[in-house]
């Protein structure tokens, strides 16, 4: 058995490039009225969480994030670049409706960018299970964590660190409310680590019942 760190993950607050359907992966763009309300809800929502340490992709979206829900406190932020976002190669800021087939053939599909200067799923997996060790080196046992980071990242990972089935969660997400995104912006989850063991214990938007379903199939290991 080893230490136990507590995690609550942040989805960066609304931005340009999400309202107007634009990919932002490694790409930037800043946060809207809409994005800095996001974090300020974040921050009401876990003000009472005293967090030990805390960390966020390099991205300015989420540093900024991470810098309002910080506010007032003595609480280190570190930046990551392991935990940026998937890298979309050129079709990075690209407008998505202007690309649509051949975007979801790949989003939805393959998950390979390699050949566009991308990144793939294994590309991804090892960069962000390194930044998680780190993060976790460094921890105390009954740290409390504030991992402030991106959409597609934090689904990605349903699959590695937690054995869940990131396509239940999809098909899930789009029978719940429509107004949701599949991982929404503001605060989104609480997970924990015991030595080698991911538990993801709350998908903080939705009924307890989503997460139910999606520990209730978790796919055989090879």
């Amino acid at each position: 058995m080893g230490k136990t760190v507590r995690f609550y993950y942040v989805r960066h607050g609304q931005t340009l490039f999400n309202v107007q359907d634009q990919m932002q992966g490694w790409s930037d763009s800043p946060l809207t009225e809409k994005g800095i309300a996001d974090a300020l809800e974040a921050k009401k929502t876990l003000k009472d969480i005293p967090f030990d340490r805390a960390y966020c992709s390099s991205s300015e979206r989420c540093v900024d994030t991470a810098e309002i829900i910080l506010e007032g406190r003595n609480v280190p932020l570190k930046r990551l670049k392991g935990l940026k976002e998937m890298n979309f190669g050129t079709y990075e800021g690209i407008v998505i409706p202007e690309h649509q087939e051949e975007i979801d053939a790949i989003r939805f599909h393959t998950f390979d960018w390699t050949p566009y200067g991308g990144e793939d799923l294994k590309m991804l997996e090892d960069r962000i299970t390194k930044a998680y060790e780190e993060i976790y080196e460094e921890a105390k046992d009954g740290d409390s964590i504030l991992i402030v980071s991106h959409g597609a990242n934090f689904l990605h990972s349903l699959g590695f660190l937690f054995h869940l089935d990131k396509d239940l969660y999809m098909e899930e997400a789009f029978k719940g409310d429509q107004e949701l995104l599949p991982i929404p912006n503001g605060f989104a989850a609480v997970f924990e680590r015991e030595g080698e063991e991911y538990r993801l214990l709350q998908l903080v938007k939705r009924d307890p019942s989503f997460l139910e379903k999606l520990t209730g199939r978790i796919k055989e290991q090879t």
